[in-house]
């Protein structure tokens, strides 16, 4: 049931215990450590498909603003270097790095789901990392200055540039001990220097991992949180929806005859007592019939009371289908029937009442075997302006059913 599984999702909160803790207990939200992501790789597709737009926005702007600065210096490039090859070789670097860029930004403006998935991201990041090099190469003039623009690019790489983590790390790792590696071979490094070089390196690199890590298991969190609580919130509607379907039949059950479907006797009192009232108050007409099957004992003797049950479902069902829907109909017991008309005179009523009679002779009820011809009389009364009880009413009606039973049955007797 719905209920134990909501009792067990509560159970799990312990008091005074932030909501949050309890996410990433468990496998099914669990987050891995390293790298802040979900273990369940289908709760993980679900972040990354809801973050993919928001995401591939960001990563667009940090695109934009990437390309950007790669172009804007290549100004102090022409204005130590001039127009000759070395500022043209490194002005090709900064150009097709741009192209690579533009590429990945036109990519993720058609398909925003390659923002989530790190691997062109990653990519463009390592082959934009090898070009950079060249700038060790062609101007060694500022070898400081690069190195500290390095170091923010190792620190851009994991916590500006949107990625996944796992992908992050790595390229930033990369462009670490690839710079270490020019600088050696270009003689900028002795070797204690290269690995001191790579201790500076991996400040950044640990710093990003930091942040980022924290920002994935927050957002995870939430996450989870979020989809825990629309589960939970789903449970509670179906929960209700179900004990509003148990109300309904319950309610159905303790208002309806269980063999016909028509109104119980408690049923059909209440209703009947809200009609006189109101046909008291309105001083408007109100009949009432009883109907009584014929014969029905030679039904349930000659075929049985399963033939006799079915007889009494179809002649109920005969009733819905020709009285009116503000007609008030139940079931007296046994095969007596009775129907309240509002709203309508004794010879209204009379009219209506053959009417039924003759269309319950002229129908055949097929009882499995074989198909019977049922008829049936009708006592049909109509309130007196001093009448205010039904059991006045139903009585007088009781009487002229057995008037009619007395005069030859399958007809309306009115009293």
């Amino acid at each position: 049931m719905p209920s134990r599984h909501l009792l067990k999702g509560f159970r799990c909160l312990k008091w005074g215990q932030p909501i949050s803790t309890h996410v990433a207990k468990g496998y099914e939200w669990s987050i891995k450590p390293w790298w802040g992501e979900f273990r369940n790789k289908e709760h993980e597709q679900a972040f990354l498909r809801q973050h993919a737009p928001l995401v591939a926005g960001q990563l667009q702007l940090a695109l934009l603003v990437w390309m950007f600065l790669l172009l804007i210096f290549a100004i102090p490039d022409y204005l130590t270097l001039g127009p000759g090859t070395d500022f043209f070789i490194l002005l090709a670097m900064r150009l097709a790095t741009s192209v690579l860029i533009l590429a990945l930004f036109v990519a993720v403006g058609f398909k925003a789901q390659l923002a989530v998935q790190g691997r062109w991201i990653s990519l463009v990041e390592v082959v934009a990392i090898s070009l950079f090099m060249l700038v060790y190469f062609y101007r060694p003039d500022i070898l400081s200055w690069t190195i500290t623009v390095t170091l923010l690019m190792i620190l851009g790489v994991i916590a500006l540039v949107p990625n996944r983590l796992k992908a992050a790390v790595p390229v930033a790792f990369y462009m670490a001990v690839l710079t270490a590696l020019v600088l050696l071979y270009l003689g900028s490094l002795d070797e204690s220097e290269f690995v001191g070089l790579l201790v500076i390196f991996s400040l950044p690199i640990g710093i990003g991992w930091a942040g980022a890590l924290r920002a994935n298991v927050l957002q995870r969190r939430q996450f989870a949180l979020f989809q825990q609580s629309t589960q939970l919130n789903a449970e509670l509607t179906r929960e209700i929806e179900m004990r509003k379907r148990l109300q309904e039949q319950l309610q159905h059950q303790a208002t309806t005859d269980a063999l016909t479907g028509l109104n119980n006797r408690h049923q059909y009192q209440q209703l009947f007592a809200r009609e006189l009232s109101r046909s008291m108050r309105l001083r408007q007409p109100m009949s009432l019939g009883i109907i009584d099957l014929d014969h029905f004992k030679q039904v349930n003797d000659t075929w049985g009371h399963s033939a006799g049950d079915e007889v009494l479902r179809r002649v109920a069902q005969l009733c819905r289908d020709n009285f009116r829907d503000i007609d008030i109909l139940g079931r007296l017991g046994g095969e007596e029937f009775v129907v309240l008309l509002p709203d309508t005179t004794q010879e209204q009523a009379i009219i209506v009442a053959q009417r039924f009679i003759e269309t319950l002779a002229n129908t055949p009820i097929d009882i499995g075997t074989r198909d019977i011809q049922v008829t049936a009389t009708i006592g049909v009364v109509t309130r007196q302006p001093d009448e205010t009880s039904l059991e006045g009413l139903i009585k007088r009606a009781d009487d002229a059913l057995y008037k009619g039973k007395e005069a030859g049955r399958n007809q309306v007797m009115p009293g």
